[in-house]
């Protein structure tokens, strides 16, 4: 199994390497700046086609000590008028010393819709899943109404910080036990074009239990992105998981570092 990973990640870099080449060769800044395009940046209020992604991460030591460690995601993003639907699938896996140290599947998504003409104010609904064996989280699901402001959001989407919160409702089955419950849903999010290739961004989500105030968990990630050629970028980021009250034998912070590809069509 490790063998078909290092095989499948070997592939990807020469792919990788050969778009650097030749974007190196024909690329303009007029064609890099359609690169924003292939991005979920939200903010607009113009019609613009589906955009998808694949992102594959791949990360394994051999030797003293055996790790692999994997990430696969599909990201959907499409924005019509003045809404914008977005989604994102991913799954981890993660072995140390033939143990199995990660197994999780991860839903995020969201519909909202710009309330101003200013592109400040907008509202939106958000639907987040989750399934996790070693947390015994057998399912989690979260269903939040939020109202969201831009600080910042620049016409040429070059700079976007936003803020937005809303009250939701969770059901879980985690362990032996099946609860429903309201929560207070926080969330934040940057995106920074620093050159016409690269972009660096960040996101914060924080779920606060209504009658537990003292359960809350907060998920971020923050990362870069570079792209090769108009249809691969490289990205290397860091996800965080943070359970204030996690499953017995887990720790409270989980801590990924990734890196590796994304396809986008």
């Amino acid at each position: 199994m490790k063998a078909l990973y290092l095989l499948i990640f070997t592939a990807l870099t020469a792919g990788a390497y050969n778009a650097s080449t030749s974007i190196g060769s024909t690329g303009t800044l007029d064609r890099a700046r359609k690169f924003k395009d292939r991005v979920a940046v939200p903010g607009h209020d113009d019609s613009q086609a589906w955009s998808s992604s694949l992102d594959l991460g791949v990360n394994m030591t051999k030797g003293n000590s055996e790790t692999l460690f994997i990430t696969a995601s599909a990201t959907i993003d499409h924005e019509f008028g003045k809404n914008e639907l977005f989604a994102n699938f991913t799954y981890a896996y993660g072995e140390e010393s033939k143990n199995t140290t990660e197994d999780e599947f991860i839903l995020t998504a969201s519909l909202s819709r710009l309330l101003t003409e200013d592109k400040a104010w907008y509202v939106g609904i958000r639907v987040d899943g989750q399934h996790d064996d070693l947390a015994d989280i057998d399912y989690r699901f979260t269903s939040s109404n939020f109202v969201g402001h831009y600080l910042v959001n620049r016409p040429d989407d070059s700079l976007q910080l936003s803020i937005e919160s809303g009250l939701g409702l969770r059901t879980e089955s985690q362990g032996s036990e099946d609860t429903t419950f309201g929560v207070l849903y926080l969330g934040q999010r940057f995106n920074y074009w620093i050159t016409d290739f690269t972009r660096v961004y960040q996101g914060f989500a924080m779920f606060d239990q209504m009658n537990k105030i003292a359960s809350y968990q907060m998920i971020s990630e923050a990362g870069i992105e570079t792209f090769l050629s108009d249809s691969m970028s490289f990205k290397a980021y860091a996800q965080n998981t943070y359970d204030a009250i996690p499953a017995e034998g887990r720790k409270k912070s989980d801590l990924r570092l990734i890196s590796g590809l994304s396809y986008k069509f």
